[in-house]
């Protein structure tokens, strides 16, 4: 197990709050989840269950891949009006997924974990991070697929909704309701992402919509 630990001063996360969109229509864009102010956003598909593309879905639905694609407007479940089976993971990042995209966002020692709160009671109580309709307990822990919280029943295996480093120098978002995560950074560490076989991603701009909306190329879907 990680060597994570609570922490009681939430105010690491200041920074973060009062560079998020907070705007009421801005929600479901990147800046409501993100910090704004990075040079870019990438925007990191979760793998379909078993470890499929995305893209294989659209060209099997023949639907188009774009950087604001939603899963229900490609997937041949949904635009069939059937139960959904293999479907990405939402509001948790696979472990395998979110190892690689770490090792792209570079920090000297530990980084800040944010859980919402959402997930259950967190015991003990104590302070949270208020961000845009959210709130989050904080962690200090590794650059690491960390899954378990002290104090959050999570058995699940629950990634962070939220990471940064000391510097700041990025921020990663997994939105409890997207299926994706949004790694908010400088030019070479997107490009790196983008350059990752391993990932599909895509850059946005955080004025973007990333509700199932927000497919407007393929249509808004089947919910």
């Amino acid at each position: 197990m990680a060597d994570v630990r609570r922490l009681t001063d939430v105010a690491v996360g200041d920074w973060l709050v009062q560079r998020l969109d907070r705007r009421r229509d801005a929600w479901g864009t990147a800046g409501s989840a993100v910090p704004t102010g990075f040079p870019r956003v990438v925007r990191v598909l979760h793998p379909v269950w078993g470890g499929g593309r995305w893209a294989d879905e659209a060209a099997r639905t023949g639907r188009t891949m774009h950087p604001l694609v939603q899963w229900r407007s490609i997937s041949a479940d949904h635009l069939a009006g059937r139960p959904c089976e293999d479907e990405p993971e939402e509001g948790s990042i696979p472990a395998e997924t979110l190892e690689r995209v770490l090792r792209h966002c570079p920090a000297q020692g530990e980084v800040v974990h944010a859980v919402w709160d959402g997930f259950g009671a967190v015991d003990p109580p104590g302070p949270l991070l208020i961000g845009h309709g959210r709130a989050f307990a904080l962690f200090s822990g590794p650059r690491a697929a960390v899954t378990d919280w002290p104090g959050l029943d999570t058995p699940w295996g629950q990634s962070a909704n939220l990471v940064w480093p000391a510097d700041r120098s990025w921020c990663l978002a997994t939105e409890i309701d997207w299926d994706f995560t949004l790694v908010a950074c400088a030019d070479d560490v997107a490009d790196a992402l983008r350059a990752d076989p391993g990932l599909e991603t895509y850059d946005v701009a955080v004025t973007d919509d990333l509700t199932w909306a927000g497919d407007r190329v393929n249509g808004p879907g089947r919910a």
